[in-house]
């Protein structure tokens, strides 16, 4: 079975790339205090409980996609303030995504910030991309989406741990929506409360099964291209009040600020003016 690399927390991030490039995904301990996890569980505990699991879609792919046993809710940064300040802003997904998508654009923003909760007896998901998202603007030579799992729970292999086939990011440039591997080939991101899993988009990944008792609670959050829409649409769950409260780097990544390509136009304004504005 393949493994995945592990870091402390306080690890450079000149120490990561290489493991990153090489296997697509890294996993660091404590990217969360246990106080600061406990907040953002208490943050969203309520909308947890009142969320059913299963898609929303109507649409039996992304049925199966979603799972008919997991809990799914986006909108994190208008639940929890412990949310933006420490898994939106955390300081290695934000330097490692700048390491990786600065190079194919002039910013970024949220892709989504959601939480994934695993019920009991949920079959492991398809193995898949996140680029999937954006199957016209794949490169080979450019990544475009950048993520984080986050473990509100311990993950282990039998509860449905992340499930990722290292150096699958050099595979050919394509939509992969399942894929037969060999066990040999397979890694469980396997880490305590607090920990987390920065991946390339390119990566194949999926949620594990669950075959224990017990829910496995994952807090997902990817950055995407700002030249490409997101999956979330952000700006309108966070409204201009809760954003005005916010860092002026959070309201960016949350879509309240606009994108200036580099050589090229403004696209995201507002009256042909920077979004930004909005809270001067």
């Amino acid at each position: 079975m393949a493994e995945l690399e592990i870091f402390d927390n306080g690890v450079s991030i000149e120490q990561i790339i290489p493991a990153l490039d090489r296997d697509g995904a890294v996993i660091i301990r404590d990217l969360l205090s246990m106080e600061i996890t406990t907040q953002i569980i208490e943050d969203l505990s309520e909308t947890l409980e009142a969320s059913t699991p299963g898609s929303k879609s109507g649409i039996e792919s992304w049925e199966e996609f979603h799972g008919g046993k997991t809990v799914r809710f986006c909108g994190l940064a208008a639940k929890s303030r412990a949310f933006v300040d420490h898994a939106l802003l955390n300081e290695y997904l934000i330097k490692v995504s700048d390491h990786y998508l600065l190079k194919s654009c002039a910013d970024y923003w949220l892709n989504t910030g959601q939480v994934m909760a695993v019920g009991s007896s949920e079959p492991a998901q398809y193995l898949h991309r996140d680029e999937d998202n954006w199957p016209e603007a794949m490169n080979k030579d450019q990544e475009i989406t950048f993520s984080c799992m986050y473990a509100l729970s311990d993950f282990t292999k039998e509860n449905g741990g992340t499930v990722v086939i290292p150096g699958s990011q050099n595979l050919p440039t394509g939509v992969i929506r399942g894929l037969e591997v060999p066990p040999e080939e397979i890694a469980y991101a396997v880490m305590p409360t607090g920990s987390g899993m920065i991946y390339s988009g390119k990566v194949v990944h999926g949620a594990g099964a669950n075959i224990t008792d017990q829910m496995r609670y994952g807090m997902h959050v990817s950055f995407v291209a700002g030249w490409l829409r997101p999956e979330e649409a952000s700006p309108l769950v966070i409204d201009k009040e809760t954003a005005a409260a916010l860092p002026q780097r959070a309201r960016q990544l949350l879509g309240w600020g606009s994108y200036h390509s580099v050589g090229g136009g403004r696209t995201w304004l507002v009256d042909f003016d920077d979004a930004k504005h909005l809270f001067d």
